[in-house]
């Protein structure tokens, strides 16, 4: 059986802000400048989940793109 624990609570200020409260920062591990995204659930619960992407692994894959003439720039 799965218990819910309350991890903190939050408030939409301006233009839609919401800051995450520090327990659950800490759970997703985020830091500043992440990305997350929100997913909606068969039930109707919304998701929070950690965006992973490399940077550096994308810039080298559009490189290799550019220099075999795959990608319009």
């Amino acid at each position: 059986m799965y218990i819910e624990k309350v991890l903190g609570d939050s408030r939409i200020m301006n233009r839609g802000r919401v800051t995450l409260p520090k327990k659950v920062r800490e759970k997703l591990s985020v830091k500043d400048g992440e990305f997350f995204t929100y997913l909606l659930t068969r039930n109707g619960f919304i998701k929070i989940k950690k965006l992973e992407f490399d940077w550096d692994k994308a810039t080298k894959q559009i490189e290799k793109l550019k220099r075999e003439k795959l990608f319009l720039s």
